[in-house]
């Protein structure tokens, strides 16, 4: 019997389900252990994703014991990268730049399909989180806003789905003492301590946060559906997720890119030392990218689009000269953070605030992506085996 339409899952996630390569899977189909199909005006052929699935679970060393929880392989339809581009379910991130809110961008990131209802109220505490840590002030307002909320730990896809934008919403509220009904930029800002009433700033806070939205199974995303696989509430995986960008390697990569852009230190010094502390400098290189970032691409040149941006460009421009000179590496995301900050004047350590904000989103879609699948039992895969 042939699978339905929404059972059909693309080569690329089948690849990834199975942790094989492309031509692995299809030396698989000529052998005719798996069959695929091709449809006009996909750029892929299609997989059963039961025959994908149950091919998965077969897989494990011979001897061993069946699974309490069967294996798979972890595989996503938020983002996807194809020929040093990123797109946004499909969608290329360019065109996802050009929605006409950070609402609509983060629709499009959740699979929303309806209206978003932002029902979800800012609990009455007494806490002033103003004094916390900027970095501390998401994890314990999304905490604040789920102790409010008798339906924290609800595990249905559709209603969490729902509930992620509003769950976000009131959290950035909790987190600068706003009001929860407004865009998601303007509170981000306001959360930051920058001015929302520059229509400039935030134009390019919300490109800057669509860039961020999701980049695939990251460690806090891959942190956040662990989480999601013992079934633990969205509040619960979005700290999960923020404990895995806290490291320097991950979401607070902005802050050290941040001081590149200092003014009154020359930046010829500046990537020596780096090269010699560290053998790479901040804000520059992606493994993925060997191009060029296209997310930094799009946040730079809404950038320069803002008035008073001519030094700053400069000094980007300059830096990226003399690092593509020494390492032949471009810029990436990471600088083009802290280009923002520096241009809308908020501290290093919002760079880190920015993209737990932007990220939050990707981490709630891939949240519901793992509330659809069976319990996940997750391991290592010895290199040796």
């Amino acid at each position: 019997m042939a699978a339905s339409p929404s059972a059909w899952i693309t080569t690329t996630e089948a690849a990834q389900r199975l942790g094989v390569k492309r031509a692995t899977l299809y030396a698989y189909v000529s052998r005719g252990l798996l069959h695929s199909e091709r449809r006009p005006g996909q750029q892929e052929s299609l997989f059963d994703r039961g025959e994908i699935d149950a091919m998965a679970s077969a897989t494990r060393p011979p001897g061993s014991p069946p699974p309490v929880l069967r294996f798979r392989s972890i595989a996503t339809a938020v983002s996807s990268h194809l020929d040093g581009e990123l797109f946004y379910r499909d969608r290329p991130l360019g065109d996802v730049v050009a929605l006409p809110s950070l609402d609509a961008a983060a629709a499009i990131v959740l699979g929303s399909t309806g209206e978003q209802r932002f029902s979800v109220r800012s609990p009455e505490v007494a806490t002033d989180l103003s004094r916390l840590p900027l970095r501390r002030r998401m994890p314990v307002a999304v905490q604040l806003v789920a102790a409010a909320d008798p339906f924290a730990s609800d595990t249905d896809p559709d209603r969490v789905r729902e509930a992620a934008l509003p769950t976000l919403r009131s959290a950035l509220a909790l987190a600068c003492g706003g009001r929860a009904d407004r865009d998601l930029a303007v509170l981000t800002l306001e959360a930051l301590g920058g001015s929302s009433s520059d229509r400039g700033d935030v134009a390019t806070l919300r490109v800057l946060l669509v860039a961020l939205l999701d980049h695939g199974l990251t460690a806090s995303t891959v942190a956040a559906r662990v989480a999601a696989s013992t079934r633990a509430g969205l509040p619960d995986c979005l700290c999960a997720a923020y404990a895995a960008m806290s490291g320097p390697l991950h979401g607070a990569a902005p802050v050290a890119a941040h001081g590149l852009l200092d003014e009154g230190v020359e930046p010829g010094a500046l990537v020596a030392r780096a090269l010699r502390e560290h053998g790479g400098v901040p804000g520059f290189g992606h493994f993925r990218y060997s191009e060029g970032d296209p997310r930094a691409e799009v946040v730079l040149a809404a950038l320069w689009r803002r008035r008073g941006t001519t030094r700053l460009r400069r000094r980007v421009e300059d830096l990226a000269e003399l690092v593509a000179d020494r390492t032949g590496e471009l810029p990436n995301i990471d600088l083009a953070s802290a280009a923002v900050l520096h241009a809308l004047q908020l501290p290093a350590e919002a760079g880190e605030v920015v993209f737990q904000v932007g990220r939050s989103v990707g981490v709630a879609a891939h949240v519901v992506e793992e509330y659809a699948e069976q319990p996940l039992r997750w391991r290592g895969r010895d290199p040796q085996g």
